[in-house]
């Protein structure tokens, strides 16, 4: 670049004049120059120079800078005091500096004397997140002539992204020119500033401790992210989900997010410019889609909202586009600016889709969808706040301007804990429902397993019972009628002997009479139309009236008013009356009674018969003899859950009662 650049030169046009006219105005000119900087430069003595000497701590200078700037890798170092050097208005905070700054190479003049008998060291820094950063030194009455780089005498700081040493003699007084370039990013500065270099470390460490609770809250709010994502992986290991799987990423990568941003703040490495540049970004915006993913997982929006579930999957196709050519820009130019809207475009994309998200889940009215929309908006509001600090400088304690609550990181962070309280609700919402899904789900199960063990017991039941009228039948037709035949027989072969009795001729019609009676009860027993209360209580009293009516035994049967209408199965209906049956039979050949009465009651659960006789009762010589008839009556009811019992009583009409009782 040519001298005609610097408003300390005026240059003088081509003409087309005599050589003496144009000889002259040369000469004219360059007396003009001599005087013009010779006085400009004299300006830095009388207002302009720092004097190093009355520095304790550290001073910011920007009101004794000048600055410029120019097109990158166009000014060479021998060039740069001929730039057009300006008065700055003393400093840009982040998010006040001028983005076209950013693409463009940056330059600092600034003048400093040392009035002491001693050396003196002092850092310059000329602002936060300054890279490529290159010192010029001169004398302030022949700059031209004395211009020199300094040393690279990069201090690289823990917390400083790159600071200067200069060293100035006793007495000795300069200028100097930086030339540095910003990262590209909306959190750089400039602010020039000179530290005594004993005082580096301390101010640094003030510099860091002005956040600090912001960096406690920062950390707290990372550990709790780390445990969801344990938590999450737990979860996903236990029930195999694959929402939780994305979830853990989400948390993960805003972990990383809020905790590289604490732990790297202002720190002077490549990494933390690159991540300042671009990898925050990219992890803000893969954690947004990340989180799209879980939500149409968590709430299975793909049958259940089939429109939300298409609305995110085009957000996030979007999303991923987006940051493809983002990172086309980042990789592949110097540009700031475009970087600069697309990343607000993608911000506003985030927003446009919180707020979708949002309305549809009012619209749905679903409590799952609902803990979800809570949880995005306090976020987005939280972010909303966070933003307008950042673009307006809004301080909500203006009595403490380092207080957390005028930074926005911290709402950006408070709305991630909301988020998160949210989400944990709705989590709780959904296993709570989930658990009684299953439950209903394992209920019906059973009751369906059991209706098929019913329904298979009922055809194994009915196939029982088919086979058992079956038999009845062949029984009643061709046992019946074959024993029915001998009895005839018998009978004729009696009447045609006129008289003559023949003992094996009674013997054979007596036991056909028995066969075709147990016959008969075994039909009874065997016929389903038979399984009821009703018919049991029905053939006893038919039985017993029967058995008794060619004796001199006097048998009075009482039913009970109202019988019950309840189902007895044909073996249990078998044990019942053969156990009454023998009871008859041994008050029949023992008792000695004139009179049997047999009382039948019921209720809902039982049935009870009693057999009364007033005969001569029974003691215990004589249970010897039809011992094994009263076994068999026990052992018959107590196979079907029932009970007897005998009393035997010296009373009027009562000297034995026989107990029978069975469920029903």
């Amino acid at each position: 670049m040519s001298t005609n650049s610097h408003p300390r030169f005026v240059s003088a046009n081509t003409n087309r004049y005599h050589p003496f006219h144009k000889a002259f105005k040369h000469t004219f000119f360059y007396i003009l120059l001599f005087c013009f900087v010779n006085n400009s430069y004299s300006q830095w003595a009388d207002s302009m120079v720092v004097e190093a000497s009355d520095i304790r701590f550290q001073k910011a200078i920007g009101k004794q800078t000048l600055f410029t700037s120019a097109p990158k890798n166009e000014v060479k170092d021998a060039d740069i005091y001929k730039l057009p050097y300006k008065q700055t208005p003393g400093h840009y905070l982040p998010h006040q500096l001028p983005s076209k700054l950013v693409e463009r190479d940056c330059f600092l003049e600034f003048a400093l004397k040392n009035s002491a008998d001693t050396a003196i060291s002092v850092c310059f820094i000329p602002g936060s997140y300054c890279r490529l950063i290159t010192l010029f030194k001169a004398q302030i009455d022949n700059i031209p002539g004395t211009l020199i780089r300094l040393p690279d005498s990069l201090i690289n700081d823990d917390r400083n992204n790159g600071v200067k040493r200069i060293h100035l003699l006793p007495h000795e007084k300069a200028v100097f020119f930086s030339r540095f370039n910003f990262v590209r990013t909306n959190v750089n500065s400039l602010i020039p500033r000179l530290i005594m270099d004993d005082y580096l470390k301390q101010w640094t460490t003030l510099q860091r401790e002005r956040d600090g609770m912001l960096y406690v809250f920062t950390y707290t709010v990372s550990g709790v992210l780390l445990f969801m994502i344990f938590y999450s992986l737990a979860v996903y290991i236990q029930s195999r989900n694959k929402e939780f799987v994305f979830y853990a990423g989400y948390t993960f990568l805003t972990c990383s997010l809020l905790f590289l941003k604490s732990y790297f703040d202002t720190t002077a490495n490549w990494f933390n410019f690159f991540y300042e540049e671009y990898l925050d970004f990219m992890i803000m915006t893969a954690s947004v889609v990340v989180y799209q993913i879980f939500m149409r997982k968590f709430t299975n929006s793909k049958e259940v909202y089939p429109l939300l579930d298409k609305i995110l999957r085009y957000f996030n196709i979007l999303l991923i586009c987006a940051s493809i050519v983002f990172s086309v820009v980042y990789f592949f130019t110097d540009w700031y600016i475009m970087l600069n809207i697309m990343e607000n475009a993608i911000k506003q994309l985030f927003f446009v889709t919180g707020v979708v998200f949002i309305a549809y889940s009012i619209k749905k009215k679903n409590p799952l969808l609902n803990y979800l929309a809570a949880g995005n908006f306090s976020l987005i509001f939280l972010s909303v706040i966070s933003y307008i600090i950042i673009l307006t400088g809004w301080k909500l304690v203006q009595k403490d301007p380092t207080s957390i609550f005028n930074r926005a990181l911290f709402y950006y962070e408070f709305g991630l804990v909301l988020e998160l309280g949210f989400f944990l609700s709705g989590l709780a919402f959904k296993n709570r429902r989930d658990i009684i899904e299953r439950v209903k789900e394992r209920e019906r199960l059973k009751l369906e397993n059991e209706r098929k063990e019913f329904d298979k017991q009922m055809a194994v039941m009915a196939a029982k019972q088919e086979e058992r009228n079956r038999i009845s039948a062949d029984m009643h037709d061709e046992l019946g009628s074959g024993v029915t035949a001998i009895r005839l027989m018998s009978e004729i072969m009696k009447s045609r002997l006129k008289g003559d009795v023949v003992p094996e001729l009674e013997k054979i019609s007596n036991s056909a009479n028995e066969l075709l009676g147990k016959m008969n009860t075994i039909i009874w027993t065997m016929k389903s139309s038979n399984d009821t209360l009703e018919s049991l209580i029905a053939y006893i009293r038919a039985h017993a009236i029967e058995y008794f009516d060619s004796t001199p035994i006097e048998c009075r049967v009482q039913l009970p008013a109202l019988i019950p209408q309840a189902e007895v199965s044909g073996e249990k209906r078998r044990n019942i009356f053969l156990s009454i049956k023998e009871a008859l039979n041994n008050a029949m050949k023992h008792s000695q009674a004139s009179q049997i009465q047999i009382i039948i009651s019921t209720n809902d659960k039982l049935l009870m018969i009693k057999i009364c006789d007033n005969g001569v009762g029974i003691d215990a010589d004589k249970l010897r003899r039809f011992g094994n008839g009263l076994s068999n009556m026990r052992r018959r009811m107590e196979s079907i859950d029932g009970s007897f019992k005998i009393e035997s009583k010296i009373e009027a009409e009562k000297n034995c009662v026989l107990t029978f009782e069975a469920p029903i």
